[in-house]
């Protein structure tokens, strides 16, 4: 007489035959759609993932899922990893216009490499996909460097948080958090940029009543969040902005 137990385990063993078969047979896009999903949450998911079968493997390499694909589990440089495989996926996410590896790429070339023409155009590139961190250092990049470039950085840090200092000092407080994390790596080579900017830097000369610039300057790093949206200037704050930018970074 066959036990339960061994019933039961063989019904299992059946449904999961026929859960696999059934996801190997999905549409392609439908694929695609799902694997793009767990990409942008996770890269050791996707690398699970890629172990499911030929099918998902291939889907895993698809331009849409790597340009959706999350890279915060990896580090800036490669340490304690093969240089040239890590430099050739990044390459792959980039030239699939992953976001976070545009953003990467710019930030190394324009505060690390002396290649900063070049480093604007990655971050820009990052900036126009969505990437949040792009949008905040090349949007305070181009305040610094004034001129017809001054006004464009204030709508691309406009578009980054909205509405105006309602939720505006948590984002950008989270914002700084992650751009010292890459500063760490970066800080000796990119303190003469810094410097650069800090020269070139301008303060926009405004008509508010000050009350901004007061509430900010007594709470630098969002500790107190109670302030009337309807007489916040934007020029104030992200010219404070720019203040903490040059200093921290």
């Amino acid at each position: 007489m066959v036990s339960s137990s061994l019933l039961s385990s063989a019904s299992s063993i059946r449904k999961s035959r026929k859960t696999r078969i059934c996801l190997d047979s999905l549409p392609e896009d439908l694929l695609v759609e799902i694997s793009s999903s767990i990409a942008a949450s996770s890269l050791s998911e996707v690398r699970s993932l890629r172990l499911v079968s030929k099918p998902f493997r291939n889907i895993c390499d698809d331009q849409y899922v790597l340009c959706r694909l999350s890279l915060q589990e990896t580090p800036l440089f490669p340490w304690n990893h093969d240089n040239e495989t890590f430099s050739n996926f990044f390459k792959r996410c980039r030239k699939n216009g992953n976001p976070e590896a545009l953003f990467r790429r710019g930030f190394i070339h324009y505060f690390l490499d002396n290649r900063e023409h070049k480093g604007l155009k990655y971050l820009a590139k990052a900036a126009e996909k969505g990437n949040k961190e792009a949008k905040y250092v090349y949007g305070l990049i181009l305040i610094c460097l004034g001129g017809q470039t001054k006004q464009k950085g204030f709508k691309i840090l406009s578009s980054l948080v909205k509405p105006l200092m309602s939720t505006t000092i948590e984002d950008l407080v989270e914002l700084r958090h992650k751009i010292e994390k890459i500063r760490e790596f970066l800080w000796d080579h990119a303190n003469p940029v810094m410097e650069r900017l800090k020269t070139e830097y301008v303060r926009e000369k405004c008509k508010c009543d000050g009350k901004t610039t007061t509430f900010l300057a007594r709470n630098p790093y969002g500790e107190d969040k109670d302030m009337n949206t309807s007489s916040a200037c934007e020029f104030c704050l992200w010219d404070h902005e720019v203040e903490l930018f040059c200093k921290r970074i």
